[in-house]
């Protein structure tokens, strides 16, 4: 039974009036007379005298509810206005059967019913490849029915993309796609060495569907498994770099500190540091801060001036040095979400779906926290377990990494801003962070310690591929230039972060 809500409602004009027409051959396109009857396509004119295909548009008690019209120019008109959204022909199916084929449109349904002699099943779209999954929903019951659904759909872009569309749609194990060796059924049909036995042999040979990402046992052959995995690019932290294997497309990163520690500050370290040295094209979503100061940030980290004072003072660089950085690192690979606060989880995916066809490779998201805390829902953990399956789901399908900044819990007896040691467990909402992360990069840092405080502790809690975990690079604070660096062998000679008796000694 159809759903009949606005979606799928038929709405004929009050004062519907059918067309005339009659059946006949179809002479330039090998159809038969006998299959324009058994298919409900006729020859007529319209009101102003232009001759047209019509198709008769019925109900399943076989009443006729409009009509739907084709010209010479392939233009289409509905007489009755109901724009029929289900498949076209469901009425005359059975009430079950072994198999149904759909097309997607009158003709090319009507060469596959010619083929078989007009006694299997068939159907077609009611407006093109476009309307694949709103006619298949509301004829959705009918089509479960058979035990095999038999998809054929045109070989162009937008038939490849309808087809992708039903299959993903359909009931998975009933589905089978016809591979046709010409556009389409019509074209098969008139092609005097294919014909209609071809359409029959594409139909008994339709292979059965597989969504993307099931993989039979035997493709995995001796020579793919002996294949080298492509190491990732390069980090800015060399010791990070060494233990991650650098940076590969498709994963997520979370990076982690106390509050103030410079969570912002190393994730756009990693970005800058992957658009110059790589030449990769960044997204960037930050939610707590606006574009200007964002951009100001990377201007700042290229030109080697503080954030702070290039905002309290951007004369400090001169015209040619602020188009210089702009262009350098920001005018052509860089894009920025103009967004302040929190967002919906599935319009921050659109902005990074749309960032990463944009080019995008690598999308700074600060923070997870502030995408859900708009929300209504009083569950944050399963609002972020939704968002992080999404972004999951995001990165294996665009290739995009994903650097992803989330706060920590307050507990456990540590504090984060005096330095202290941080574990997974420390992660704020919801275990799908550290099930879901490839990576999972911690700073720490004593911020109210005078001697300590200018040092920042990497540490990696997770990386998926090599396991490598523990302490990675110590960074410094640049004052001059407002940013971390690798501590130099002088630095980590003269002071060590993790020596508490320090001040007692001195």
């Amino acid at each position: 039974m159809r759903e009949q809500d606005d979606d799928f409602a038929e709405k004929p004009k009050k004062t519907f009036t059918p067309l005339k027409g009659h059946y006949a051959d179809l002479t330039a396109r090998g159809i038969s007379e006998e299959t324009c009857k058994k298919c409900d396509y006729q020859i007529g004119e319209t009101e102003s005298g232009k001759k047209v295909h019509i198709q008769l548009i019925k109900d399943d008690n076989g009443r006729l509810i409009d009509q739907k019209t084709r010209d010479k120019d392939k233009q289409f008109a509905w007489v009755g206005g109901s724009k029929y959204a289900g498949i076209i022909g469901s009425w005359s199916w059975p009430a079950k059967g072994k198999s149904v084929v759909i097309t997607e449109g009158e003709i090319d349904r009507m060469s596959v019913s010619q083929a078989f002699d007009n006694k299997w099943p068939t159907g077609s779209l009611p407006n093109g490849a476009s309307t694949a999954k709103k006619a298949i929903l509301a004829d959705y019951d009918k089509l479960c029915r058979f035990d095999s659904i038999i998809l054929c759909f045109d070989n162009d872009e937008p038939g490849q993309e309808a087809l992708k569309v039903a299959c993903d749609t359909l009931p998975v194990g009933k589905v089978k796609i016809m591979s046709l060796p010409k556009k389409d059924a019509n074209a098969v049909l008139m092609d005097k060495t294919l014909g209609p036995a071809v359409l029959v042999r594409a139909f008994w040979d339709a292979t059965p569907y597989r969504p993307d990402g099931i993989r039979e046992g035997r493709e995995f052959t001796r020579e793919r498994m002996k294949q080298t995995r492509k190491a990732g690019l390069r980090l800015v932290y060399p010791k990070l770099d060494e233990m991650w294997d650098g940076m590969r497309d498709g994963e997520i990163t979370t990076i982690c500190a106390g509050s103030g520690i410079g969570k912002s500050t190393i994730a756009r370290d990693i970005a800058y540091h992957q658009r110059m040295e790589h030449d990769l094209k960044i997204g960037n979503i930050f939610l707590e801060e606006d574009n200007e100061t964002s951009v100001k940030a990377y201007v700042g980290l290229h030109a080697g001036v503080p954030l702070k004072k290039l905002i309290k003072t951007p004369e400090i660089l001169s015209d040619d040095q602020w188009d210089a950085s702009l262009a350098a690192v920001i005018w052509d690979k860089m894009m920025f979400y103009d967004h302040f606060g929190s967002l919906e989880s599935d319009r921050l995916l659109t902005m990074m779906r749309y960032m990463a066809a944009s080019g995008c490779r690598r999308i700074v998201l600060d923070h997870i926290s502030i995408v859900v805390s708009g929300l209504e829902s009083a569950d944050e953990r399963k609002d972020i377990d939704v968002l992080m399956t999404k972004l999951a789901s995001f990165v294996k399908e665009t290739g995009v990494h994903v650097v992803a900044i989330v706060h920590l819990k307050r507990s456990n007896g540590k504090n984060f801003n005096e330095g202290g040691q941080i574990s997974a467990n420390d992660l704020r909402g919801s275990a799908a962070i550290e099930q879901l992360s490839f990576n999972i990069l911690a700073a720490e840092r004593n911020q109210q310690d005078e001697k300590k405080k200018a040092f920042a502790m990497l540490r990696s809690l997770k990386c998926r591929i090599t396991g490598e975990t523990g302490e990675a690079d110590l960074l410094k604070w640049n004052l001059a230039k407002g940013c971390y660096e690798p501590a130099s062998a002088a630095d980590l000679a003269e002071f060590d972060p993790h020596d508490d008796t320090e001040d007692a000694a001195l």
